[in-house]
């Protein structure tokens, strides 16, 4: 979901850039950018990534409020490039929707964390734990590291933006559990779908395309 311009007070919109700052700049400066650097196929990818998260975020449902609603694709992105270049895909594909007076600039940072970094925080790290803790296998990777990991992290971030605006006085709970909160469930099992669908059909046809998954890990020998 996008939070629009001026539902909340500009001390919002500032931390909500110094934050995202924040962010971007350690993913500019950790990105595996040898990875890339030679290889126009990942560019290609990348980029094809990107566009199509902004038809994807144009293509958006509202409801009163002036909040819209779509799919984050976050853990795909994530599973495929990585946090780091997730975080710059989301970047990319907010910009473009931006551009095309979509959303405004002034909450850019604060949707960005919201839609883009919490959810690509959480894909990553659970992905982590599974490769550290739990038997590495095709199911493994397939229902947690992509349904489960985007049902998880579009839940996370819907419930961080209802705090959001609770903390920012701009709705009651009440006013929040009938406008907002009731949504979340017919958002979160859509969202695992499509996540879960096409990470296991890219590692089935495209599993060059994933960078966190590997045959030998999780297919050989199994």
């Amino acid at each position: 979901m996008n939070l629009p311009d001026g539902l909340l007070g500009w001390q919002w919109a500032v931390t909500g850039w110094g934050i995202y700052s924040i962010v971007m700049v350690w993913a500019l400066k950790t990105a595996p950018w040898y990875k890339v650097k030679n290889d126009k196929n990942a560019q290609h990818v990348w980029f094809g990534a990107a566009f199509l998260l902004i038809l994807l975020w144009s293509m958006s449902a509202s409801i009163s409020g002036g909040f819209s609603f779509h799919f984050l694709l976050m853990t795909t992105i994530t599973l495929m490039f990585g946090p780091q270049f997730a975080l710059m895909a989301m970047t990319l594909g907010l910009l473009g929707v931006t551009i095309n007076g979509e959303e405004g600039w002034g909450m850019f940072g604060l949707n960005a964390l919201l839609m883009g970094s919490i959810p690509i925080v959480l894909t990553w790290w659970l992905y982590k734990l599974a490769y550290r803790y739990l038997d590495r296998n095709f199911f493994v990777y397939v229902f947690l590291n992509g349904f489960l990991a985007a049902g998880l992290g579009s839940l996370l971030a819907m419930l961080s933006a209802a705090g959001v605006m609770y903390w920012g006085e701009v709705y009651s709970y009440e006013e929040l559990r009938y406008n907002f909160l009731i949504f979340i469930p017919m958002l979160v099992a859509p969202e695992a779908f499509l996540n879960g669908f096409i990470i296991a059909s890219l590692v089935l046809m495209k599993p060059e395309w994933v960078s966190s998954f590997s045959d030998a890990d999780y297919l050989k020998g199994k």
